[in-house]
């Protein structure tokens, strides 16, 4: 079988694989392909719409504002629709909760009359107007439309099983076949941590587990509901119903599967029925654990020694408005010559 040959290979065609793939042919820099292990990105994000949240910091300011830059320019860029939708987010006050500028602070009644399924516990709430929510499927779709409308080329059912950085490129094999890319951009969730663990690159980057619970509750809610604090939140998904997502503060062990956190959820529900009533009655359709990547307190892309292995980053719960600039920072680090070092972070 013959050999791969490109200027880049991009490794998993989730969301910030497709990104990455998109700023490269977008700027001419050669031959792309991108490999998934699936047959499509399309069989991997599923369940209606997903919330798109900004962390708060200095540190993201840029990114968070390039981000949405992208966003909006994709609609004319991919020519198709992403269905972003901007909707607002309420995020409950706490103790040590900081609102930025663009944010308004509503009072308990205030919430209550907005949204008639909240009740006046008189608890205080900001109000997110930029928040907004996407459909990762129909992301998904039309990046790959666009991808392969400007000369990408996509290999399904390809997974990346070795890869040795050499002076005339990085060595590698996918599936039953060997080739050799100029760069390697490695996007495959948490399976990307245990690459950087292969390569003896340190970094600060985790994997942690997140539980999601499907319910049926009714539609006088806020779109999104965000406890900062809590890493939860409560959305509507479009088709109806509404998912409840907690993310878990324990760093998960490579291997280790994902099991739903029942304990947490119950919990959750007893605390915070009295301001959502709703939690009271309301059934659980369906419940589901995962991993994902995350890293809170700077948005650094990796690059090893030779700078020809990138790994552009990931931010947990933040990741899903904020991958296409993560993946552009990640392209523009590469094509201008940084250079990481083995066992060490780049920005460090």
């Amino acid at each position: 079988m013959k050999s791969l040959l490109c200027d880049h290979l991009v490794v998993g065609a989730g969301s910030t694989g497709l990104a990455v793939a998109d700023h490269l042919l977008r700027r001419g820099t050669g031959s792309v392909i991108l490999i998934d292990a699936l047959d499509s990105p399309q069989e991997g994000p599923t369940g209606g719409r997903i919330p798109l949240l900004a962390p708060r910091g200095v540190a993201w300011a840029p990114i968070v504002e390039r981000a949405r830059e992208l966003y909006e320019g994709w609609t004319d860029w991919i020519e198709i629709d992403p269905e972003l939708r901007r909707c607002g987010a309420l995020l409950p006050v706490s103790p040590s909760s900081t609102p930025p500028t663009a944010q308004t602070l509503l009072d308990a009644p205030d919430s209550s009359r907005r949204w008639s399924s909240l009740q006046d516990t008189g608890l205080r709430c900001f109000h997110e107007p930029e928040a907004a929510t996407v459909d990762p499927v129909a992301v998904a779709s039309a990046l790959m439309w666009r991808i392969r409308k400007v000369g990408g080329h996509f290999l399904p059912r390809s997974s990346l099983t070795s890869m040795e950085e050499k002076s005339d490129g990085v060595h590698f094999c996918a599936g039953v076949r060997t080739g050799t890319a100029g760069s390697i951009y490695i996007c495959t969730g948490t399976d990307s941590l245990r690459w950087l663990d292969r390569l003896g690159l340190r970094h600060h980057y985790h994997a942690e587990t997140v539980s999601r619970f499907t319910l049926e509750l009714d539609d006088e809610l806020p779109p999104i509901i965000y406890w900062q604090d809590e890493r939860a939140m409560l959305f509507e998904r479009g088709d109806g119903y509404h998912e409840l997502l907690m993310i878990s503060d324990v760093v998960a062990e490579h291997g280790d599967a994902p099991s739903v956190d029942w304990d947490r959820y119950a919990s959750f529900r007893e605390v915070w029925r009295q301001w959502i009533p709703l939690f009271e009655d309301s059934q659980t359709l369906n419940a589901m654990a995962s991993h994902q990547v995350s890293r809170l307190d700077r948005p650094d892309p990796l690059i090893s020694a030779g700078g020809r292995i990138v790994f552009p980053g990931a931010c947990g719960e933040f990741s899903q408005l904020l991958f296409p600039a993560l993946a552009e920072m990640s392209v523009e680090g590469q094509l201008a010559g940084n250079v990481g070092g083995l066992l060490e972070d780049p920005s460090r």
